[in-house]
């Protein structure tokens, strides 16, 4: 994702005085691709020093800085005030790199439009539109960067910014005719835009069109990589991955979240590489790689931008990585909490997608009324399949469930389309052999449920999967925030409602034919 008040020439930007080193990310792990392994030559990143003094020449350096993600040596390189009787252009320009200097070195979002705004003019309005995105308030942007888009004699330079802004906007509240009308405004443009076809790219795939969204971005990457750059290549292998994701792809989608990370982790683009280091660390989850996913987000904390915008996303994020842990009931919560931070910021597609997750998660009861309401709120397919899937695995109704399959799969969404089939399936068959889940290299909550598990609480399923995956009632306790005691209580009732004695006799039963999901963390056998 990315938006136009990130800094000049970046699709992101970071709240460091320093620029990353390269080579932070996964520490001894098996070597990822470089630059020249992949055919990409670096932009340079460096400048010559420009004399003090001479105005324009102190804001070109400042700029430099900025995109290098050095905020505190473009601060004691920008003049202070922007030059005495300088025309508009000049004024603009100062204007935008010293607030991208409040923003992303600072955190200072009031500081960032109160600099724009003594400027005025509609290219100054269009940044002001992105910092207000990027503070949490995208329908505030939407409004700006659209009052920018209004005027057909608005300069060429205010497009990028506020195009950029109105369609990620847009996207995030779900009104999709907006997106695609500010694509449409900047296409007779007379001049071109790296960003445009990012920000396209994502809101077809928040939109659910998914199969667009994946050719899009194979093309892009392609043809990043023959022009041989570098950054262009790392956002559109994040887009990539994050469309791999969706599908349910998740081999691809890290292959492709991890390559991005690593070469955006030298550019300073804290925003686009914490968005990608977030995703990553849901697909390890979503895997059932639990140390990698809580790595993962570790360093996801570490590069977090001081931006609002991001807050829903990491949150969820989260929320998988405690479910990948066994402990659905947390994860729940947490994706609840995503959701609400959603909500109160307007991003309704992204609400939507966290309270589809609480449902996926194992309280569907929680999810299912709010997701009716947003599916009359946000444009396309996606949030009313939700919604019906929602409804649908908290009436435990197989046919309703066959229907949101059918759903999800002409969707290009596989994960979802097979997680509803296995749950539909484990609902028909209540009192009959399990059989494997569908989805290779998949372990969420809905994929590992079998016919018994349906007759189980959420917290007793949560106990009897972990039992069932040879820990013992401490380990299981200190993973759910139980004692053992009560581990050992909620395991008994698992064995009553199951009819069985002991875990030998768990095992096959509520896993079926399924392999236990990898135990990393050493004593944990039981």
């Amino acid at each position: 994702m990315a938006t136009g008040s990130a800094p000049p020439g970046d699709s992101g930007g970071g709240g460091v005085d320093t620029a990353p080193r390269r080579g932070r990310l996964f520490p001894g792990e098996q070597r990822l691709p470089t630059p020249s392994d992949l055919g990409l030559a670096g932009a340079p990143a460096t400048s010559t020093p420009h004399p003090r003094g001479s105005g324009s020449t102190d804001v070109v350096a400042a700029e430099v800085l900025v995109r290098r993600g050095l905020y505190q040596d473009a601060g004691a390189v920008l003049p202070r005030q922007p030059p005495d009787n300088a025309p508009v252009a000049r004024r603009t320009r100062w204007a935008v790199t010293a607030a991208a200097i409040h923003y992303w070195g600072a955190g200072d979002v009031e500081a960032a439009c109160r600099v724009l705004g003594d400027v005025g003019g509609p290219v100054a309005e269009g940044h002001r539109a992105g910092f207000l995105l990027l503070d949490g308030c995208p329908r505030a942007a939407l409004a700006a960067g659209e009052k920018v888009l209004c005027d057909r004699r608005v300069p060429d330079e205010a497009i990028p910014p506020a195009v950029t802004t109105v369609v990620v906007a847009a996207s995030l509240v779900g009104r999709f005719d907006r997106a695609m009308a500010a694509i449409d405004r900047a296409r007779p443009a007379r001049l071109g835009f790296a960003e445009l076809d990012y920000v396209h790219c994502f809101a077809l795939l928040v939109a659910g069109r998914v199969q667009q969204a994946r050719r899009m971005a194979e093309d892009g990457h392609r043809d990043a990589v023959a022009a041989g750059n570098v950054a262009a290549a790392a956002g559109w292998l994040t887009l990539r991955g994050q469309v791999a994701k969706a599908r349910g792809d998740l081999a691809t989608a890290i292959v492709d979240l991890k390559t991005a990370s690593r070469l955006l982790e030298g550019y300073g683009m804290r925003l686009v590489l914490a968005q990608c280091l977030a995703d990553l660390a849901a697909a390890r989850a979503v895997f059932g790689d639990r140390d990698g996913a809580r790595q993962t987000l570790r360093l996801t904390a570490d590069w977090a931008p001081a931006s609002r915008l991001f807050t829903p996303w990491f949150t969820l994020s989260q929320a998988w990585s405690t479910a990948a842990g066994g402990d659905t009931t947390l994860a729940a919560r947490q994706a609840g909490a995503a959701a609400d931070r959603a909500m109160a910021s307007g991003q309704y597609a992204v609400e939507a997608v966290a309270r589809y997750d609480v449902a996926r998660l194992g309280n569907p009861n929680a999810a299912q009324h709010r997701l009716a309401a947003l599916a009359g709120v946000v444009q396309g397919p996606v949030v009313p399949a939700m919604a019906d899937a929602a409804a649908a695995l908290a009436r435990s109704a197989p046919g309703a469930l066959d229907a949101a399959t059918a759903r999800f799969t002409e969707l290009g969404m596989d994960l979802l389309a097979t997680e509803t089939a296995t749950a539909s399936d484990a609902l028909r068959r209540a009192a009959a052999p399990p059989g494997a889940a569908a989805c290779p290299n998949a372990t969420t909550p809905l994929l590992r449920l079998t016919a018994p598990l349906v007759e189980l609480t959420g917290r007793e399923r949560d106990v009897a999967l972990l039992a069932a995956g040879g820990l013992t009632s401490p380990t299981i306790g200190h993973r759910l925030r139980l004692s053992a005691r009560t581990v050992d209580n909620y395991l008994s009732r698992a064995y009553q409602k199951l009819g069985v004695t002991s875990r030998r006799d768990l095992a096959p039963l509520v896993i079926g034919g399924q392999p236990p999901p990898p135990i990393h963390a050493r004593g944990e056998h039981r």
